[in-house]
């Protein structure tokens, strides 16, 4: 393995390669969650809570997926239902999962897109996102969705990492348009880093230095720019 590379040419995948699958999940749950906690009275409690439950069930998950993959018969849930003599029951199992999943997503995008645009009806692009989604879901293969999975993590951790620094760093809004040029800059630079080092032979995965990266270069410019502030008024005054 380790002449290998994170992707394995045999077919395989190392270890390396799986935990950033299983860190792109919760990666992209962060900013949905958001939108369900985003009024509670006591934001901390809610944030706890949630990130506990979705830990503690996440979980029992992988740990039922990896024992029903091991003595299913199979790495397909539908193989394994079908194994398990599960049939019709099964199939509701995996509907159900489906549209309620689902259902959280198209919300959650709904609601965000009132942050763009703020004329913008939640309802309405939730509708349209849902719509899309099915299309999509129909003409894509989803035979091995890797790759996708693999984006989303790109995407979303050096987001967070930038969320993260102006929040507990810099203590400060993003409310200019160069400062969000600034971070879009960082953020592009370090979803091809995440990419760089995903097909690289590098032990420590993607997800870490592209997370680092955006995290302690957005904590540079936000220390900058605050300096930058202060001596403009100290020369005004």
């Amino acid at each position: 393995w380790p002449n290998e590379g994170i992707i394995l040419t045999s077919g395989n995948m190392s270890f390396i390669a799986a935990l950033e699958l299983s860190i792109a999940m919760p990666l992209s749950w962060l900013p949905l969650i958001s939108d369900y906690t985003r009024e509670s009275k006591k934001p901390f409690s809610a944030s706890l809570t949630s990130a506990t439950v979705y830990t503690v069930t996440s979980i029992v998950m992988y740990t039922l997926g990896l024992s029903a993959a091991i003595f299913g018969g199979g790495d397909s849930i539908i193989t394994i239902m079908m194994n398990a003599g599960l049939g019709i029951a099964g199939l509701i199992v995996i509907i159900f999962s489906t549209v309620t999943t689902t259902f959280m997503d198209a919300y959650s995008a709904g609601v965000s897109s009132t942050t763009i645009y703020n004329g913008a009806s939640s309802k309405g692009i939730a509708v349209i996102v849902t719509i899309v989604g099915t299309i999509a879901a129909i003409l894509y293969p989803m035979d091995d969705i890797t790759d996708f999975l693999y984006l989303i993590g790109s995407v979303f951790a050096p987001i967070i990492a930038i969320l993260l620094a102006d929040y507990f760093i810099n203590h400060q809004q993003v409310q200019t348009l160069s400062a969000y040029l600034v971070r879009g800059l960082i953020w592009a630079v370090s979803v091809g880093l995440y990419h760089y080092m995903l097909h690289s032979e590098s032990t420590i995965g993607a997800t870490l230095p592209a997370f680092t990266t955006a995290f302690f270069v957005t904590a540079i410019v936000g220390f900058i720019s605050h300096t930058e502030n202060s001596s403009v008024e100290i020369k005004q005054h």
